[in-house]
């Protein structure tokens, strides 16, 4: 009776062989395995909404709707870095994933919060201008009138009054004291 021998080239052809079908079944239970722990990921479109704060309306509008949301603009709110018509705010943040056509609320800025003016009557007008400009407005005309006050050279009244709002940088007229006398 012939034996038969195996041979180095048929042996090394089953190992490939197996080694082969181990490797695809792992590579067929992993997908499985993913697909069946996260089916979401593989099948849905969900994607992550946009960042657009700093962004005009305009072109925030366009980068919502461009990546599949709805966008809904909620008002305005003052802002001292972005400039007027800028977006301040949007919620969801940007980066948050969510299904597409959800609704992304923006939030525009009008621009820098006014500034209050101060209240000056009764300071001399050194102090007055150094209060009003702290404040982040400047001092507009400044006009005296005679025998208006107990003292010389005392703010009597401001232009717009005290607790009024004016933006940053816009002139305050101050009414002044003058010299005891009648007469203009």
């Amino acid at each position: 009776m012939r034996t038969r021998r195996h041979t180095a080239p048929a042996v090394w052809g089953r190992f490939a062989r197996d080694l082969g079908l181990v490797a695809l079944t792992f590579v067929v239970g992993y997908a499985l395995s993913s697909f069946w722990i996260t089916p979401g990921s593989l099948v849905e479109d969900d994607h992550p909404i946009p960042r657009v704060l700093g962004l005009p309306m305009a072109e925030a509008r366009t980068a919502v709707t461009a990546a599949g949301f709805r966008a809904r603009i909620e008002g305005e709110r003052p802002s001292p870095s972005v400039p007027t018509g800028g977006i301040v705010w949007q919620d969801p943040p940007p980066g948050t994933v969510l299904p597409p056509n959800a609704v992304v609320q923006l939030v525009s800025s009008e621009g820098p919060a006014p500034v209050t003016v101060p209240d000056v009557v009764g300071f001399a007008l050194p102090y007055a201008e150094k209060v009003i400009e702290a404040a982040g407005i400047k001092v507009g005309r400044v006009d005296t009138v005679r025998g208006g006050g107990p003292e010389e050279g005392v703010v009597i009244a401001t232009r717009p009054s005290p607790g009024n709002g004016r933006t940053r940088g816009a002139p305050v007229d101050l009414v002044v004291s003058g010299p005891p006398g009648g007469g203009l």
